[in-house]
């Protein structure tokens, strides 16, 4: 949409729109349902921003465990229960488990609290998108789909960091 008077272009009914948003993470707490490569991505990229992260799963990755042992994270091993979002009261909650419905439960019970939720395996019930994160020296650059090209999202983030180190 723009403000355009003389053109405005309409979002489409149903369509959600996301916004490009850089906020500061440190100190806020992040919770994190799953501990396998897709976990282990997102854990490393929070990390780095000072978040405060909380880990659930019953089969942490070496990267994961290691973390936990270093006093990085917080690693919970368990499977994840109804009620463990409302118990920890996150800024944002993160489903990465290797299980649909584990993650489509994360998202319910996120939703219910009004808590930002990215759930790794299906867009469609995201209320925020983990973007592929470009950096460059005094620089830093997110990048998403608009329609979940993940493939896609890959590639330009690979263009664009070979682009930067020029």
């Amino acid at each position: 949409m723009t403000i355009d008077d003389k053109n405005p272009e309409k979002i489409p009914a149903g369509a959600e729109m996301f916004f490009p948003l850089f906020i500061n993470m440190s100190g806020r707490k992040v919770l994190v349902i799953g501990g396998g490569s897709v976990a282990e991505r997102r854990i490393h990229s929070l990390a780095g921003c000072g978040a405060e992260i909380i880990v659930i799963t019953p089969a942490a990755g070496e990267n994961v465990t290691r973390a936990a042992l270093a006093g990085m994270i917080q690693l919970i091993k368990r499977k994840y229960n109804a009620g463990d979002i409302g118990a920890f009261m996150p800024f944002i909650v993160i489903a990465a488990s290797d299980d649909r419905q584990i993650n489509h439960n994360v998202m319910l019970e996120s939703r219910k609290l009004n808590i930002p939720v990215s759930v790794a395996d299906c867009r469609g019930e995201c209320t925020c998108c983990f973007p592929a994160i470009v950096e460059s020296g005094d620089y830093i650059a997110a990048l998403v789909s608009k329609n979940g090209d993940h493939s896609g999202v890959r590639e330009t983030a690979q263009k664009m960091r070979e682009f930067l180190d020029l």
